[in-house]
């Protein structure tokens, strides 16, 4: 998910709707194993529903999911760009995460820095483990310190486990969740719905995704919400353009060291979004293209909710999401919902890749 605009799946107990419980690999029985496309992804994001002082969002979310040759893993690159509209007050916020997650999903590293208006606001880095019963997390930024919690599980695998529920018609399961947040004390959890989505519906989404005429001409530069008139960085990143000097694409992908949060980091914004999702492929955004690259593939509709230690006191999550998941692992069109406004983000780009010939594991 992260953000809270990074899709986070988690798994720990599933809830049948008889009442009884089981995890999706035992109610899958021996379906055919999850297999993850290693993709990458963009989706434009506006505002759905408004609150009193925000009149308008505009930004983009990129995010590339990757499998290593040496089969050590799965690793996500997020970037979530957005310009807010306050009045007459316009803020810029850029949040950045690199994870990186073991083949037997026992082991997961995060490193997220988030941005405003340029300049930093927060990083937060560490490890978790999961073994004997619990996760262990281990904080070495904002503050160095460790925290025990119910064993979680990490993102990716996370994905998988919705997949493999879905298949098995499982329709709600609820889990302990830890995807990279700063304040693991809160003890976050996941509640999944998941809703089959018929083919005329599925259908329908898929048609509306690509990029929109005006949007492809602001990746060039000339008109769009996000490109007319401007050239702040903000604006580049959200083109997903790449600016004159920026780092390459490996740069911009490998996990910064600690020296690097000093004084790059208030330019963090002018690079490209991380991962490099630049629309400089035109098939990559046509929709004819992102639909046949979809094509033939199951489909859900999935509502999650998150709840953690602030939550409200009558059951309403401090975050909820919904966005339709294919049975490959790519994200189509999401709401995100926030306290007191939704934004809504629409899958604008899509390239698959290639996965590496890799062995089963413990994890898979």
């Amino acid at each position: 998910m992260t953000g809270r605009g990074l899709p986070s799946h988690f798994l720990a107990v599933v809830l049948l709707a008889g009442g009884g419980m089981a995890l999706p690999g035992s109610a899958a029985g021996a379906a055919e194993p999850v297999a993850l496309t290693p993709h990458r992804a963009s989706y434009e994001v506006a505002l759905d529903h408004a609150s009193e002082d925000l009149l308008s969002v505009d930004g983009r979310i990129a995010v590339a999911l990757s499998e290593p040759g040496d089969c050590s893993g799965y690793g996500i690159d997020y970037r979530f760009v957005a310009r807010f509209l306050k009045d007459q007050e316009i803020v810029v916020t850029d949040q950045q995460i690199r994870l990186t997650e073991s083949r037997d999903g026992e082991s997961f590293a995060f490193n997220a820095e988030s941005f405003v208006d340029s300049l930093p606001e927060m990083t937060t880095k560490g490890t978790a483990k999961s073994a004997g019963g619990a996760t262990v997390v281990t904080y070495e930024e904002p503050v160095a310190r460790e925290v025990e919690l119910a064993t979680s599980t990490f993102p990716v695998h996370h994905t998988r486990h919705v997949v493999e529920a879905a298949r098995a018609g499982v329709p709600i399961f609820e889990s302990h969740v830890f995807q990279g947040d700063a304040d693991a004390e809160k003890n976050m959890t996941s509640t999944v719905v998941v809703t089959p989505l018929g083919a005329d519906a599925l259908a329908g989404e898929i048609a509306g995704y690509g990029a929109a005429p005006a949007q492809k001409a602001d990746v060039d530069g000339s008109d769009g919400a996000v490109g007319e008139g401007k050239s702040d960085e903000a604006g580049d990143a959200m083109a997903g353009e790449e600016p004159d000097g920026a780092a390459s694409r490996e740069e911009a992908t490998r996990p910064q060291d600690d020296s690097a949060a000093g004084d790059d980091a208030p330019l963090a914004a002018e690079t490209p979004a991380s991962p490099d999702v630049a629309v400089t492929d035109s098939t990559a955004a046509d929709s004819a293209a992102i639909a046949e690259r979809l094509n033939g593939l199951k489909a859900w509709k999935i509502t999650e909710s998150f709840y953690n230690s602030d939550s409200d006191e009558d059951g309403l999550p401090v975050f909820e999401t919904t966005y339709t998941l294919f049975e490959n692992g790519v994200t189509g069109s999401q709401i995100l919902k926030y306290d007191g406004y939704t934004l809504k983000a629409r899958l604008s780009s899509l390239e698959l890749e290639a996965a590496p010939d890799c062995p089963a594991s413990a994890g898979e």
